[in-house]
């Protein structure tokens, strides 16, 4: 009797643990299952929340504005000292014109929308429309608006002065081909991008019109002393006029895309 009674309560104890376990495992899993019904209640109420706030799922996958690499306020001094007349504000909204003009003319396939230009830019704006026409595609840049313009570089060589401009621009840019499907760009998300925008100094406007290269006049037309100052009004020698028999003149070289 007393044999059997010991093993009978082994087993019983076994069985109480089985239960303590199993028992505790049923409570783990509930909630894990409560946690996971919080989870998911969670997610529904965000997805209201995205919902009532109007946010699509292009906002959702927009990306921030590009950087734009200006040193304005370490340049312009050099510049403002070198063209004392130079309006920075004026340069920037006409950089920016030029930039916004340049591509609604590649949406238009309309070379005269663009706002100003040297014959370079106007060859390169040229040259991308006849791309489009020869694949019978077209272009569209919509909804352009420029986050941020900034100065980026100040070149002189041999009597040439460039001034890059740099601008942070969004759009929805995307290409449709002659059937209407889209081939490039996406038409629902808005595209982010930086493009430089170089402005040239030519001082002799009749041999920039047709070759922006051309020698700047960097010497006294009545002496022929050099000038120390790109954008001199009088020669420091003679004391001759210089802005008056050559004409200064800013325009625009090349808009290039950063990638």
């Amino acid at each position: 009797m007393g044999g059997s009674f010991i093993p009978g309560i082994i087993i019983l104890i076994i069985i109480l643990i089985g239960v303590l376990v199993v028992f505790r495992i049923i409570k783990k899993i509930a909630g894990a299952t409560r946690d996971i019904a919080g989870t998911i209640s969670d997610v529904a109420e965000l997805a209201r929340a995205v919902k009532d706030s109007g946010v699509t799922k292009a906002d959702m996958m927009e990306q921030p504005p590009k950087s734009v690499s200006g040193v304005t306020g370490i340049i312009l001094p050099s510049i403002n000292r070198d063209f004392p007349d130079f309006d920075y504000d004026e340069a920037k909204a006409r950089a920016e014109a030029v930039l916004t003009s340049f591509l609604r003319a590649i949406a238009a396939k309309d070379p005269e929308l663009l706002s100003e230009g040297y014959d370079e830019l106007q060859s390169k704006l040229e040259m991308r429309i006849r791309e489009l026409k020869d694949r019978d595609h077209t272009a569209f840049y919509d909804n352009i608006k420029i986050h941020r313009t900034e100065i980026n570089q100040y070149n002189k060589s041999k009597g040439r002065c460039i001034i890059t401009f740099q601008s942070a621009i969004e759009y929805l840019y995307y290409v449709r081909d002659m059937d209407g499907s889209v081939v490039a760009g996406n038409a629902e998300v808005k595209t982010q991008s930086k493009y430089n925008i170089d402005m040239i100094y030519v001082q002799d406007r009749d041999a920039g019109e047709n070759n922006y290269q051309a020698g700047i006049g960097v010497n006294c037309p009545n002496c022929g002393a050099p000038l120390k100052m790109l954008g001199a009004k009088t020669c420091a020698y003679c004391g001759s006029p210089v802005v008056e028999l050559n004409i200064k003149s800013w325009n625009f070289s090349d808009v290039k895309e950063l990638y």
